[in-house]
């Protein structure tokens, strides 16, 4: 029931799906996360790439996609040699909605940065702006339930490409990094527009998956705008009077 000014009136209001979502590696269990259930694969190889656990999407042997109790799996085939076990965190418990440290037991675990720069990548206030205002026709989920966050993979013209949205931030990230990947796109062509606050997990993900430039509709917090100058990822975002472009350098 809606509640206007003039009196309640009935209304449909679709609601988003949000299940557990279980990452096996080499059929281990790993990591559960709650997320939409949709685009399943780009997520699994999003995820192992934005937390370093591979190198490369060439290093994913394959994604086994299998309905579980109340949610689903998602078993990645990675060789032990393509592995990087230094970067597969202890968790406790399963990863939240808006959480992308949950469970995380060692604070040192917490940040963790490559040890390269991510690429250069042009921006401009101008391809910023226009992506922000085409943004809502790339999220067809947000238009029926205006819910979901979107992560949006932009040309330097600030013409959207792709598209990926879930009900939790991160893993909207993790899909459109994973399907990037899969379609071999170059990642120094584009920036990733993102239709939430800037927060240092998403300045990481994108750093360890070879993003140079990343745009939020709210201002980095300090550490996320430190991580970024570290990396040398170029961010933007949104203020009163336009759109904000932080120098990396």
């Amino acid at each position: 029931m809606l509640h206007t000014l003039s009196g309640p009136a009935p209304t449909i209001w679709q609601v988003p799906e949000e299940v557990p979502i279980a990452i096996l590696i080499n059929s281990q269990p790993y990591a559960v996360m709650m997320g939409t259930p949709a685009d399943l694969e780009d997520f699994a190889a999003g995820f192992a790439l934005a937390e370093g656990l591979v190198g490369s999407p060439r290093d994913i042997g394959g994604i086994l996609i299998l309905p579980s109790e109340q949610g689903f799996a998602a078993d990645l085939a990675i060789a032990e040699a393509k592995l990087n076990r230094s970067r597969m965190v202890k968790r406790s418990l399963e990863g939240r909605v808006g959480c992308g440290l949950c469970g995380i037991e060692d604070i040192r675990d917490a940040i963790r940065m490559p040890a390269g720069k991510a690429p250069r990548v042009r921006l401009s206030p101008q391809a910023v702006a226009r992506a922000y205002e085409a943004l809502p026709r790339h999220q067809p989920m947000n238009a029926v339930n205006r819910t979901v966050h979107a992560a949006a993979w932009c040309s330097v013209d600030g013409e959207i490409l792709l598209s990926r949205e879930d009900v939790g931030r991160h893993n909207a990230l993790d899909k459109l990094i994973g399907a990037l990947a899969r379609q071999g796109a170059d990642l120094a062509s584009g920036f990733v527009l993102m239709s939430s606050r800037c927060s240092f997990e998403l300045v990481q993900k994108c750093a360890l998956a070879g993003i140079g430039a990343l745009a939020t509709v709210s201002a980095p917090t300090a550490l996320a705008l430190s991580l970024a100058k570290q990396a040398h990822l170029k961010l933007a975002a949104l203020s009163q009077r336009g759109v904000m472009i932080f120098d990396e350098d």
